[in-house]
């Protein structure tokens, strides 16, 4: 759905069609924190963003509007979190090499060792928050989830409209619905493999790195 769709659903079903109490940019506004929501708690915003490394240098900007951090690829391989307090930041000696680890420390990606080859792709794959939302926008949440939204609009024009018990009544079915967005998100992770628990034994590890 488009935003506008979507508002046109909202007015719909409060019965509000061309209402002026209610605005549009009041209703983006809306849209873009039940967006929000949902990708904070369900984690359904994923990107996938690229760079290439720099020979000597270990900190690379941390992507926009990403809160969390799936994979981490140099070169094609999986490299691994790193505690800091592993990294010897302050030695003057500082371990180059090809890296198999990283940090994150104020919006900065930080490897480990630091590249001693430049040009060699960097993939980060994340989670992150949706932009702000305006009439024109593509929505950021898969499309699935988006009459799901219409709860949380509709919680906050009742609640504008003083009326509490209808409020509180879209609200409940909002939360209910992140919880079950939560498990369908999950599900579809998994796809046509069996879930499996994985022994921490069976990940490669680089002689000094410390999994968080």
């Amino acid at each position: 759905m488009t935003p506008l769709e979507l508002e046109e659903a909202a007015r719909n079903r409060y019965n509000a069609i061309g209402d002026n109490f209610y605005s549009t940019d009041m209703i983006m506004d809306l849209i873009y924190q039940s967006q929000m929501e949902l990708a904070l708690e369900s984690f359904v915003i994923e990107r996938k963003y690229t760079t290439t490394s720099t020979s000597g240098t270990r900190e690379y900007a941390f992507p926009a509007q990403a809160f969390a951090i799936r994979r981490v690829e140099y070169d094609g391989d999986k490299i691994y979190p790193v505690s800091l307090e592993s990294d010897p930041k302050t030695s003057t000696a500082e371990i180059t090499g090809r890296s198999a680890g990283y940090a994150i420390w104020n919006e900065e990606l930080i490897l480990y060792p630091t590249p001693d080859t430049s040009s060699l792709e960097i993939a980060v794959y994340s989670y992150n928050r949706p932009q702000a939302v305006t009439t024109s926008s593509v929505l950021e949440v898969p499309e699935e989830y988006h009459l799901q939204m219409i709860d949380f609009i509709l919680s906050v024009m009742y609640g504008k409209d003083q009326n509490m018990q209808m409020a509180q009544y879209h609200r409940d079915l909002w939360e209910k619905s992140i919880q079950r967005i939560k498990r369908q998100h999950a599900k579809k992770k998994h796809g046509d493999q069996f879930a499996v628990v994985k022994d921490m034994e069976n990940y490669p590890q680089e002689p000094g790195i410390i999994l968080l």
